[in-house]
This record gives C-alpha cells, sequence and structure tokens, in this order.
C-alpha cells in the first residue's frame, strides 16, 4: 500500500483549527516540570486528519506523586515529564475503580466497571467466584480496540493485560478477540507474551503450564524493553495506516527487580534499599518512555500521534512501602483520592497546547472511549457512562458531567475505607452497600478527605447516599466475601 503520511500531515494542519478551532484557552502555565508478531490486518486509510495515531501507556500501580513532575524530588523522570511539558497535565483524573483488572476494564468499555462484574483483580477461579468477579472481561461488550479497528485503525497490545488468562484460567478470551491485530503480554494473559525468569511467585510457571501461545522468558528488569521493542515494531509495520497501540508497563508493580546497572543508577537515593528498587525501576520506565518517543521521532510517527500516559490506580499498599499518593489519602484498593487519583497527561501536536495544566475537568477513564470515538470519527457505543471530553484537551475544561461512580471489593481492610463511592460535583460520598461507614468530602475544599461533612451537610449526605444506593442497586449480586467485608 502506498503511504499517505505527507497527504496526513498537511491535512492535519488544515482539519486542526476545524477540530480544534479553540486551543488555548484556559490556564497556560505550565506543571512543575522538572526537567516476530503477527502482521496487522489490513485497513482503509485514515480519514484524513480526524484519525492521529493513538498511543496509550498505562503504568501499574504508580501514585500520583512517583514522578518528578508531580513531586517526587528524590529521582527525576525526565522523559515522562517532557510528556506533560509538549501537551496537557489534568489533574482531577479517576481511575474507574482502585485494582488492576477493574480499572482496565473501564478503560477499556467505557462503563463504570462494577457493571460488568469487574471489582477486584483476577485471580484464581475459586477466589474470583467469592467476589462474584467476572474471570474475563467479556468480549461481546463493546470496547476501545474494536471501535478503533472498525473506523480504520491497525491495533495492537503490548504490556500487562489482566483481563482474563492465567493462573488456573486457561479458558480466556485472547486479546485479538477484544479488536486487536496483535498482542503481546505476560502472565496475566494469553496468547504471544513474555514470562519472568526470576520471580519466586510461580505465576510465570502456571501460565507457561496453560499454553495457548508462545511463551518467552527474560529477567523481569529486561521485560519492559521488550514490550517497547515489539511496540516499535508493530509501528514500523503500520505506518501507512492509522494505528492504536497500547503500552501497559508493570514497572511499578511489586515486586521490584532492577538489575545491578539500573540499581547503581540511584543507589542510595532512597530513604531504604527497598526504596532504592523502587526508585531504580521507576528511572528505568522512564528510560524507555523516552526510548518510544525518540522511536516514533525516528520513525516520522511522533508528530502525528496522540499519546494518552496515566497509571491505572494508586502506589502499592504497605507500611512503609515505596511509592507516594501525596497530598492524598489512601493507596491502592482504596477509594480515597490516593487509590484512584492519577495525572493524565496527553500529548498530541497541533491540537493540545504545549504546557497546559486543567485542574478543574472532573473526568474518569470511562471518558476514554467517547472522546477517542470523536475524534476518530468512530461511532460511539451505546450503554456506556463516560462522556467526550475531548473540549478540555483544546483548553474548555468541563464545568459539569454526570456523577462518577465506583466500586472495590476486598475481604476486609476497614482502614483502606468504605467500599463504593459517589463523585457529584465538588462532593464525594462513600459508603458501604448497606448504607453503613458513610463519608462526605467536599474535595474542592479538601483534597486530603480529613473532614468528614455529613453533619454539616444533612442534606447533601442525604441526596448522595440515596443516589449511589440506587447505583448499587442496580449491581449484579455482590459475593459473600464483600457482604462480610459491609
Amino acid at each position: 500500500m502506498k503511504s499517505v503520511k505527507p497527504t496526513r500531515r498537511r491535512l492535519i494542519g488544515v482539519a486542526a483549527a476545524a477540530l480544534f478551532a479553540v486551543l488555548g484557552a484556559g490556564s497556560s502555565s505550565a506543571w512543575d516540570s522538572a526537567a516476530p508478531a503477527e502482521g496487522p490486518a489490513k485497513s482503509p486509510p485514515r480519514i484524513a486528519a480526524q484519525q492521529p495515531n493513538i498511543l496509550f501507556i498505562l503504568v501499574d500501580d504508580m501514585g500520583f506523586a512517583d514522578l518528578s513532575l508531580s513531586g517526587n524530588r528524590l529521582v527525576a523522570t525526565p522523559n515522562i515529564d517532557a510528556l506533560a511539558r509538549g501537551g496537557m497535565v489534568m489533574t482531577q483524573f479517576y481511575d474507574a475503580a482502585p485494582i488492576c483488572s477493574a480499572s482496565r476494564a473501564g478503560f477499556m468499555t467505557g462503563r463504570f466497571p462494577a457493571r460488568d462484574r469487574f471489582v477486584t483483580y483476577i485471580h484464581d477461579r475459586k477466589r474470583n467466584r467469592a467476589f462474584n468477579q467476572a474471570d474475563w472481561l467479556d468480549p461481546s461488550i463493546p470496547v476501545l480496540p474494536r471501535m478503533l479497528r472498525q473506523a480504520g485503525y491497525v491495533t495492537g497490545h503490548f504490556g500487562k493485560w489482566h483481563l482474563g488468562g492465567g493462573r488456573d484460567i486457561g479458558d480466556a478470551p485472547l486479546p485479538t478477540e477484544y479488536g486487536f491485530d496483535e498482542s503481546y503480554t505476560q502472565w496475566e494473559g494469553l496468547g504471544p507474551r513474555v514470562l519472568p525468569s526470576d520471580l519466586t511467585n510461580k505465576l510465570g510457571q502456571q501460565s507457561a503450564a496453560l499454553g495457548r501461545g508462545p511463551v518467552e522468558w527474560l529477567p523481569r528488569a529486561e521485560i519492559t524493553a521488550r514490550f517497547v521493542d515489539k511496540t516499535l515494531d508493530f509501528v514500523g509495520r503500520s505506518k501507512d495506516r492509522p494505528w492504536f497501540a497500547q503500552l501497559w508497563l508493570t514497572d511499578m508493580h511489586t515486586p521490584w527487580i532492577p538489575s545491578d546497572e539500573q540499581l547503581a543508577t540511584v543507589k542510595g537515593k532512597g530513604r531504604t534499599p527497598r526504596e532504592d528498587q523502587f526508585l531504580a525501576v521507576l528511572v528505568a520506565m522512564d528510560a524507555e518512555v523516552g526510548r518510544l518517543v525518540a522511536g516514533l521521532r525516528k520513525a516520522g510517527e511522533l508528530d502525528d500521534t496522540l499519546i494518552v500516559f496515566t497509571s491505572d490506580n494508586g502506589p502499592t499498599i504497605g507500611a512503609d512501602t515505596p511509592g507516594s499518593a501525596a497530598p492524598y489519602r489512601g493507596k491502592k484498593a482504596s477509594l480515597y483520592e490516593g487509590g484512584v487519583r492519577q495525572p493524565l497527561i496527553i500529548r498530541w501536536p497541533g491540537h493540545i497546547t504545549a504546557g497546559k495544566r486543567d485542574a478543574s475537568s472532573i473526568v474518569q477513564a470511562v471518558d476514554l472511549v467517547p472522546t477517542l470515538a470523536a475524534i476518530t470519527g468512530a461511532p460511539k457505543p451505546a450503554g456506556i457512562d463516560g462522556i467526550d471530553i475531548s473540549s478540555a484537551w483544546r483548553g474548555q475544561p468541563v464545568t459539569s458531567r454526570p456523577d462518577i461512580f465506583s466500586h472495590i471489593a476486598r475481604p476486609g481492610g476497614e482502614a483502606f475505607g468504605p467500599l463504593y463511592s459517589i463523585r457529584s460535583g465538588p462532593w464525594k460520598l462513600l459508603m458501604n452497600a448497606d448504607g453503613g461507614g458513610a463519608e462526605l468530602y467536599n474535595i474542592e475544599q479538601d483534597q486530603g478527605e480529613r473532614q468528614d461533612r455529613k453533619g454539616d451537610s444533612p442534606e447533601v449526605a442525604k441526596r448522595l447516599s440515596a443516589r449511589l444506593a440506587q447505583w448499587i442497586a442496580g449491581l449484579p449480586a455482590s459475593g459473600p466475601a464483600v457482604r462480610r467485608a459491609m
């Protein structure tokens, strides 16, 4: 197929005024900057200027303040910071859930994941049954990669999956059954994958025993580089078509096992040897993001690519465990801000003004599907919960939106807070399914969720409790372990 790149670049410049006509509105301040797979299926040429390449980078278990652009003063993350300086950072972005699988389902479907029995992370069949957690994402649900493929994109997934496959679940759909032309994942997915050769938890061995795809073994410290290699190879084979690539990185998830060379670059910068390991894999991940961006630039693809970067949930839980959600309360598995709130970085040259910060738009992971549908011309699926936030990306913050809901299932742990939440304007209410344990916060006035406002705002608490109870009533029944935790 003859390349359409020259025509595409010319038309992108023309169409920018039509698609993002009012760029530049809103805040103009930069934000705290520090410095062999199966060939893709053929797809039609892109719709000129309405179909940028799309790269979605999702980090596993990265806290709000783990990047130097958002507060890390122990080490720098210059390559990720550069993405932010070249685009926009949204600081009131919420994951759909504070745990791996449910969070990822929200990005994929545009739906609150609890509606589809995604309430915790996919484990083995026994634990999944206890929580009424699905063993895999239902492939009949409209999902982002299939939507984009139908709009003419060639699609690839590289990195963590965790939407089905692994442990004792060998009959889950492959990522290609969700609309990806090709995939390359790890032990929480099937199909072609790379497994760690130096872990002691046996998840890699369990995955290998399931079959259903060629398996490669590498030290954990080399796996992200392999995912980046696979992504760049995919891009190189897709340059004459619009492409969508998911790069879902696992670096910040425990265990942190840097190479000797990676550890040497940060030795002594952490407050403990374990924090040195954490910082080493963070810096190594940032370097790989830099290598990826350099590869896109060399291939002539960077200026035509919309990059979305964020994390799937807050940092790893545990006393004295590295990773920071400052200034927010809570971590992974909690519906407090620290468990679900992330910086969302969006870079799209010619469409998103560099150095923007949006601190006012309230957005959630479920908004990605309708937003990308609007940008690419793909049909928006029916029955989704997200909204199109592309106006915020062009400088017009979202001033109102439907309520956003979230749920986490876990077998206890009251210190992590209630199991359901609603965010409605400036207010956030958390409670359990029986209405108990309710907490009310005004996030605009109290981002750290320190002052429970039930007592002085009883009408707000009553109204939001009723809305949240109605949402809970419409969800699939909870498993027995969830009921015990309430």
